[in-house]
């Protein structure tokens, strides 16, 4: 069986693999990233919006794979009302829509030019141990077996990561805590390219929200989450269709591309054990209440590349234990929060949506934060305190 030796092995070549590897070739470490698909960016599993902070990070250039710049958000109640959100403050899943394709293979290649070897089509299958220890990976390459041995090991491989239950970690996901999505890339339709437009309700997306996130000025991702816990086999496309009906604008729409996927909606989990390391949506860093990940991926992956590459340097494993501290620092409240924000909104009915969206319609949100927001809703409905005190700080 053929043999690999590399300091660091990654499996998965989506966003927080890939810049993950990249902070470690940068370094002059050997790097391989395991993609079981044959192609890096293909199939999308993603709305495709991001926030225009990702500028901020000095990860990737501007390039082709914007595909369209908005001002900001608007949120539908199900009645119809409107609460406009400026890009800064809609929650980080818009500002940019891009080609996540291109976006994708961008990375990519930033992390071959650092000395990343990547390998297409490789299915890792299962870990190699010695004394209880992961050293390695068994993988399918190609339909050629072969294995790959390295110092640490890391877990970019999504949902319900199988490196995690490898090594012990628990990352299997309740119903509840999982999204199920389905998304057309609609052409031919009207829209305004200005606005990402989220829709929110129990009868239309329960526990979740419908989202149009337009590329042009006639073609947009059109697509739906629906809560696991209200969702059964082919609701979401059957809810997503209904909407489409409904809307003037996007029935006379041709259908380019169609995506089906699951995305985590769950609290983080450990994310370190031993000399294995989870990153992105594998470490549950998506954002529970949006659905988005590609800025905790990058965010995350960047932490985690740099913390291996510093446990490499020093050869003390017991760096990456810095890795938990430093991703928690940067991300863990929000998630938190987030996640408590899920929980709460996925129990409203449509006459709260209403009620809701009525009560801060009006507020100018250039200037306004999550947690004014929260605090506006408690001012407006102070019924509301007792479920959402915990996200004021509130015992």
């Amino acid at each position: 069986m053929k043999r690999f030796d590399y300091d660091v092995v990654v499996v998965g070549g989506g966003p927080a693999g890939l810049v993950t590897s990249m902070y470690i070739s940068e370094k002059g470490f050997s790097v391989a990233v395991l993609e079981r698909d044959k192609e890096i960016g293909v199939p999308v599993l993603c709305g495709e919006g991001i926030s225009k902070k990702v500028d901020d990070l000095g990860i990737i250039d501007r390039g082709r794979w914007i595909e369209n710049e908005v001002v900001g958000a608007r949120i539908f109640s199900p009645n119809g009302t409107t609460v406009k959100l400026s890009a800064e403050h809609a929650g980080g899943e818009t500002g940019y829509i891009i080609d996540r394709e291109i976006f994708d293979k961008e990375l990519a290649r930033l992390s071959a030019k650092k000395g990343t070897d990547i390998f297409l089509r490789c299915n890792a299958k299962q870990g190699i141990f010695e004394n209880g220890k992961l050293v390695g990976v068994k993988a399918d390459l190609g339909g050629e077996e072969v294995e790959f041995f390295a110092k640490v090991i890391v877990g970019a491989d999504g949902v319900e990561s199988r490196v995690g239950r490898w090594v012990g970690i628990d990352t299997r996901l309740k119903p509840k805590d999982i999204v199920s999505c389905f998304e057309y890339t609609l052409s031919g339709i009207e829209c305004n390219r200005e606005y990402s437009d989220f829709y929110v309700g129990k009868s239309l997306a329960p526990g979740g929200y419908i989202w149009i996130f337009p590329k042009s000025d006639d073609v947009a991702n059109v697509g739906i989450g629906v809560l696991g816990s209200y969702s059964k086999p082919g609701l979401a496309k059957e809810l997503l269709d209904r909407f489409i009906e409904s809307k003037e604008e996007l029935r006379k729409g041709k259908a380019i591309r169609v995506l089906t996927g699951a995305v985590p909606v769950a609290k983080p989990i450990e994310s370190l054990r031993d000399n294995v390391i989870l990153v992105g949506d594998a470490a549950r860093h998506t954002d529970p209440l949006t659905g988005g990940g590609i800025m905790h991926a990058l965010i995350g992956g960047r932490i985690a590349g740099e913390t291996i590459a510093e446990s490499l340097e020093s050869n003390d494993v017991s760096i990456l234990k810095k890795y938990e501290e430093r991703w928690k620092e940067k991300l863990e409240k929000k998630l938190k929060r987030n996640y408590m924000m899920k929980e709460i909104a996925s129990t409203f009915d449509d006459k709260t949506f209403d009620m809701l969206a009525d009560s801060v319609k009006d507020i100018n949100f250039d200037e306004f934060s999550t947690y004014g927001l929260i605090k506006a809703l408690v001012t407006k409905h102070p019924s509301l305190l007792i479920k959402l005190k915990p996200l004021l700080g509130l015992r």
